[in-house]
């Protein structure tokens, strides 16, 4: 038995990594970067629909990689957004801040949309085995104290923010941001275990 994880997460892997157990893992990137975004769409519907299509992608590009050789029986593949919403009630999707304006685009976010509100983080994984499908969005509700400027200046300066989408770790020093998170804990970090398990172990991976 083969698991591939079609993920350059570090956290992703570690956290499938805890139930693998002696399980047969390893890490297979997507060859490419190239996925749709989210401008121009505005429902939760439209979020939903664009998500999937983007996880559909990264594991039939995983796939493809994995043809030749043949040697996995199960490929995970997982993406996650913030979903997040202005005080006029507009919804937007905040993904990795950009690199080359990382620190404006991250305070904006904090004080616009995280400080003393709830925003939604959705992960959506897909795993096949042979026959067997699943693919699912999990959302967890997360709640942030409010941020004044010092905080969210100190927050940028630990330059945790670089890479992660909704501009922040939870499982780091954003974790002292937190007042409340409704639903899984793991969905924010990347991957929602709880789902992921039971699926690995209907498809009989992960043995009773």
């Amino acid at each position: 038995m083969s698991v591939v994880l079609g993920s350059r997460s570090p956290r992703r892997r570690e956290l499938l990594q805890s139930v693998l157990g002696n399980v047969d893992f390893r890490i297979v990137p997507p060859a490419s970067d190239d996925e749709p975004g989210f401008n121009g769409l505005h429902s939760a519907e439209q979020f939903e629909t664009r998500l999937r299509e983007i996880v559909a992608l990264k594991h039939a590009d995983v796939s493809a990689q994995l043809a030749a050789s043949q040697s996995a029986d199960v490929v995970i593949c997982a993406d996650t957004i913030v979903v997040a919403w202005s005080a006029d009630k507009e919804a937007v999707v905040l993904g990795k801040p950009p690199v080359e304006s990382w620190q404006q685009t991250v305070r904006h976010w904090f004080a616009e949309y995280y400080s003393g509100r709830h925003h939604e983080v959705w992960t959506c994984f897909r795993i096949t085995m042979g026959d067997q499908f699943c693919e699912s969005i999990v959302k967890t509700k997360v709640l942030f104290c409010t941020l004044d400027d010092w905080t969210i200046d100190w927050y940028i300066s630990t330059d945790e923010s670089v890479g992660k989408a909704g501009g922040y770790g939870i499982q780091g020093r954003a974790s002292m941001l937190v007042l409340a998170v409704e639903g899984s804990f793991t969905n924010v970090v990347g991957l929602p275990m709880m789902e992921v398990t039971r699926t690995l172990r209907d498809f009989g991976v992960l043995e009773e």
